[in-house]
């Protein structure tokens, strides 16, 4: 016999304050901790961010308030902009790598429409997962060549048809999400090692090149990037985050930052180290510096209060290393 399952019941505002009263959480305001729950949903809030104020489950520090927690999952949020925004800077950049030296690849066949061909990627065909991201890349590029050829305005897309008889990749690449890009870059060998050699404009500013960047710390960076890009624009919470895999060790940004090899390094601070690798000297410290900015408003509101939560609780969340928003300098811009 199946076992019978019962869905939580719907709770008001008023108790859903009552419940978190309960739990020794302070009301600063209760008319606008009332509305903060009507404009913000409960599960996301209180779920999300409390547990960092427990002293244990469901139980509060005495003395937290209901704005510590409201201020947490702003602060989280900021930090999401500010990566996201860097994301997207390093992602028009790898847009532009991807499409000239693609392009300079395409220029030596007779046929510059050959990124629509599934045999034109480098794949096993005996594993399915690999043919079936080919198969999605191709799909979504011609639903984005159709969809656009049949719009009324006259677009890049629609114009290359019509007067040109083909969409040359150089157009078509800034249709694409950086998930399309990321399967075009993974499934291209021939163009890997190219764009890893011009990204090294970018690393050499920020570090000495002890060793050259590949296309193994290439692809692996990309990955971890876009997992974080992901998080971030879904808006799902940034503290604890993981990425699936480490970031491959590369010496010249490790060593600098002194991570082991053995070390962990599948955190939201590998990312934000290895963004350096993909934007230029001035968005890099506008990046570095908002996010400094950012922990050392989170360090003013936590140590005006007596709790036994500390900021190096929330940047070990993030893997930050200890005291990081205290040692840390700003970048000169």
């Amino acid at each position: 016999m199946r076992g019978i399952f019962l869905v939580k019941p719907y709770k008001t505002l008023q108790e859903q304050l009552q419940i978190l009263h309960k739990r020794q959480l302070k009301l600063t305001d209760y008319q606008n901790n009332k509305l903060y729950l009507l404009t913000n949903n409960y599960y996301s809030i209180i779920n999300g961010y409390s547990k960092y104020f427990w002293i244990s489950t469901n139980k509060y520090i005495l003395g937290t308030e209901f704005d510590d927690i409201s201020m947490l999952y702003f602060i989280d949020r900021e930090l999401k902009f500010t990566f996201l925004k860097a994301i997207l800077e390093a992602e028009k950049h790898l847009r532009s790598l991807v499409a000239y030296t693609l392009c300079e690849e395409l220029s030596k066949s007779e046929h510059p429409t050959d990124y629509l061909k599934k045999s034109f990627y480098s794949y096993s065909p005996e594993k399915i997962n690999e043919s079936k991201e080919i198969d999605y890349l191709i799909r979504q590029i011609r639903k984005l060549l159709y969809k656009n050829k049949n719009k009324k305005a006259n677009n890049p897309i629609k114009n290359h048809i019509e007067k040109h008889d083909g969409v040359p990749f150089w157009v078509m690449v800034e249709y694409l999400t950086f998930g399309e890009l990321k399967i075009i870059i993974k499934y291209l060998p021939s163009i890997q090692n190219k764009i890893a050699k011009r990204l090294c404009s970018f690393i050499s500013s920020k570090m000495t090149l002890s060793a050259m960047f590949t296309q193994a710390e290439l692809l692996s960076f990309i990955e971890n990037i876009f997992e974080t890009r992901n998080v971030c624009a879904h808006d799902s919470r940034l503290l604890d985050y993981k990425c699936r895999k480490n970031v491959l060790y590369y010496p010249p940004l490790h060593d600098k930052y002194s991570i082991l090899k053995i070390a962990p390094k599948n955190s939201v601070y590998n990312t934000f180290l290895i963004l350096q690798c993909f934007l230029s000297d001035t968005q890099y410290s506008i990046f570095h510096n908002t996010v400094l900015k950012r922990l050392k408003y989170l360090d003013k509101s936590l140590a005006s209060k007596s709790y036994l939560i500390s900021t190096n609780k929330i940047l070990g969340t993030l893997g930050f290393p200890d005291n990081w928003h205290k040692t840390e300098k700003p970048i000169k811009q």
